[in-house]
């Protein structure tokens, strides 16, 4: 765990830590910060907490502020860094961090490196829809890109979608302003011709934003403008829901009537449906399992990104990828 990244830094990452630890006995954390500071936090833990989890100690942070040129020159002994070096020495089975992500991604390449084949590292992560998930991607890592592109974020975003959801046979559509052929930018139309035209890929088409919640694709791809907008956007309405929820009007009996009949539901939707619950984001295409935390997370938020990243270590996602990505590049070899 990087406990310096994001607003909230170890007072989150720490708390968050300890519940995850009293939950899985068996688990080791490795906690990267300046130990002085950590140290205080962590004393207030019970013992069977601090003897699972070793802090190491890191002189130098990343602030949001940080470009990623700096971060590759100037920050190799962050706690960000250090933490990314822990999983490509193989000490850990993934990293979490609500740090910057220029730096984590730059750093992340340099480090951890990238799955053979993959020219850009894709951001994406499992939403919720009406009857299960799915898997958006790319989410603010890579803001221009080519149709080729989006096809292998396709490709990276079934693999993903295959651990998180348990499912083989997924459908992959395209963001996009609209469902016609003939709408949105050249790249977009190429992609989706690329994608309809891929044997192993059940392209079902474009999709409009809406669409990613209702669960009719499994994967839905764009670049990292229009992943970043969607998810920020949706984040958005669903925390003005929950605010309006408990806004009951004093002055209207009929309204604070149903309004108490509804509350109930109401309350479990927006338990269902907080944001925090599907926070941690896996950078796909790094040769190591590195989850991106919500910058803002709450410990409760970045205590879900722990267990994204439990999850992707268990079912080793960095290393399915990387054969799938192998084997399609073998294809591509065969064919030429």
């Amino acid at each position: 765990m990087d406990a310096m990244g994001g607003d909230l830094g170890p007072r989150s990452v720490v708390p968050a830590c300890s519940r995850f630890l009293i939950r899985f006995p068996q688990a080791e954390l490795k906690l990267f910060g300046p130990r002085s500071q950590l140290q205080t936090l962590l004393i207030k833990e019970p013992p069977s907490v601090r003897e699972r989890l070793e802090v190491i100690d890191c002189a130098q942070v990343i602030t949001q502020g940080c470009n990623p040129v700096q971060a590759l020159r100037h920050k190799r002994e962050s706690s960000m860094a250090k933490a990314l070096e822990a999983v490509a020495g193989g000490d850990c089975g993934a990293m979490v961090t609500a740090g910057n992500t220029g730096a984590l991604l730059a750093l992340g390449r340099s480090i951890v490196g990238t799955v053979e084949g993959v020219r850009r590292p894709a951001l994406g992560k499992s939403l919720p829809t009406e009857d299960g998930t799915c898997f958006l991607l790319d989410l603010g890592a890579n803001i221009d890109c080519s149709a080729e592109d989006l096809v292998q974020f396709a490709r990276m975003g079934l693999e993903a979608q295959r651990v998180f959801s348990g499912k083989s046979d997924l459908t992959v559509a395209l963001l996009n302003i609209g469902a016609e052929e003939h709408k949105g930018t050249e790249e977009i139309r190429r992609a989706g011709q690329l994608l309809q035209a891929a044997p192993d890929i059940n392209y079902v088409g474009f999709v409009e934003g809406h669409d990613i919640f209702t669960g009719i694709v499994d994967v839905v791809v764009c670049n990292g403008l229009m992943g970043n907008v969607a998810m920020k956007a949706a984040e958005g309405v669903i925390r003005l829901i929950g605010q309006k929820t408990f806004t009951i009007d004093k002055k209207a009996p009929i309204k604070r009537f149903f309004g108490q009949l509804a509350i109930n539901l109401l309350r479990k939707w927006r338990a269902q449906l907080e944001p925090g619950r599907y926070n941690g984001a896996s950078f796909l295409g790094l040769e190591g399992n590195v989850i991106k935390s919500h910058g803002g997370a709450s410990s409760e938020a970045f205590y879900r990104a722990m267990l994204t990243a439990k999850e992707c270590a268990e079912s080793d996602l960095a290393q399915q990828l990387g054969r799938a990505m192998a084997l399609q590049n073998q294809r591509h070899t065969g064919c030429d």
